[in-house]
């Protein structure tokens, strides 16, 4: 090879190791600029300011979902049965090992928007606590019909207990809730 010929193969073999580090430097660039953005992406998922969904399952080890937060609720399951629920609500449903829905703490969905906490049997409820929009309350424990103790204020301040569907104490005397037959939340 002559002179000339390997000159003009240094200044290839220069051109190239230029364009190599060229290269190198932009995609050491690009991989930390990836990083930089991965490490921030993390930061924010492990930090959120704000999540937004419509449910939420909290599964055990089983796969069953023992809390359900969920904007509306799903209808209740009990003893591996879909029920139907009186009316849509939004809340926290709990529900015990086999999927069986035993109480939650909602908000009614309809036109009168009641606050609820509720604890519940399997297939029944025994507990309520309700709200109401414009202020009356209601304490309610009972074990299906064998019995019932039910207090609240509505304009006044009442107390009512039932055994096997009699009307045993109340309350004032022939409170409206005293006289109410319908049956409540079975």
């Amino acid at each position: 090879m002559s002179e000339e010929e390997l000159s003009v193969r240094l200044l290839q073999a220069e051109q190239q190791i230029r364009s190599a580090k060229l290269a190198v430097l932009l995609l050491v660039i690009v991989v930390v600029a990836l990083c930089i953005w991965q490490a921030w992406a993390l930061h924010r998922f492990a930090n959120p300011h704000t999540l937004t969904l419509r449910r939420l399952n909290i599964v055990d080890e089983h796969g069953v979902a023992r809390i359900i937060l969920a904007a509306p609720a799903p209808e209740p399951m009990i003893l591996g049965k879909q029920h139907h629920r009186d009316g849509p609500v939004s809340g926290l449903i709990i529900a015990d090992a086999t999927g069986t829905e035993r109480g939650g703490y909602v908000t009614s969905d309809g036109d009168y928007a009641n606050a609820m906490l509720t604890l519940d049997g399997q297939g029944t409820q025994t507990v309520l606590l309700l709200a109401e929009p414009h202020g009356e309350t209601l304490f309610r424990i009972w074990n299906q019909d064998k019995g019932s103790l039910t207090m609240g204020v509505a304009d006044n301040p009442y107390l009512n207990e039932h055994h096997n569907g009699e009307l045993l104490f109340s309350a004032p005397a022939n409170n409206p809730q005293s006289r109410d037959t319908r049956p409540m939340f079975r």
